[in-house]
């Protein structure tokens, strides 16, 4: 009975760990450099709308390339309360120009390169696509450097251990206790 219960705990403790990063991945920002190619707005339908309700919503969308790997994105623009986001409408403008090349200040025929900062990931089974935080122009050679992402990971990290040794500290006295109290001593 024992062995069965240790087995249960690590695979329930799996089976979180594993929810836990999917999501720490998806809703953590990331960035990646590229060159704008277009935006479009597309009518779609709104998941979970009660009867009544308007059930379509317009959605922009940025299209780009990599710089890096050349690999296209379609990404999605729109408004976000978790994330302060408020400007889609800006941010639609700055990428329909960019694509246009109107406020690009290409330099020996190449193109505007821009650090998009988006969260998400693109899931076409389930219609799902990276949401843009924001977009900056920035140099051909710029790297860019996630110092929010570490000191978060960091602090995350840093919480889990202490969590687990109260966690396990917690559990040995309870252990002892029940014990003390059934009057079991281990054999």
């Amino acid at each position: 009975m024992k062995k069965w219960m240790k087995r249960l705990s690590v695979a329930l403790a799996l089976v979180f760990t594993v929810l836990f990063a999917a999501s720490l991945y998806y809703f953590m920002p990331r960035a990646t450099k590229v060159t704008i190619s277009g935006t479009d707005v597309k009518r779609m339908d709104r998941k979970g709308a009660e009867p009544g309700q308007d059930r379509t919503r317009d959605v922009r969308f940025v299209y780009a390339t990599e710089v890096e790997g050349g690999k296209a994105l379609a990404l999605r623009n729109e408004d976000n309360g978790w994330y302060f986001k408020w400007d889609s409408g800006d941010i639609a403008a700055q990428a329909m120009s960019l694509a246009q090349g109107e406020s690009a200040e290409p330099s020996e025929g190449e193109k505007g390169v821009v650090l998009v900062k988006y969260y998400g990931v693109r899931i076409p089974v389930l219609d799902l696509y990276p949401n843009i935080l924001s977009m900056e122009k920035v140099a051909n050679d710029y790297v860019h450097i996630p110092y929010g992402n570490i000191i978060f990971l960091v602090v995350l990290l840093a919480l889990f251990i202490w969590g687990g040794v109260k966690l396990r500290r917690f559990l040995r006295a309870a252990g002892a206790k029940a014990k003390e109290i059934t009057g079991r001593g281990s054999h």
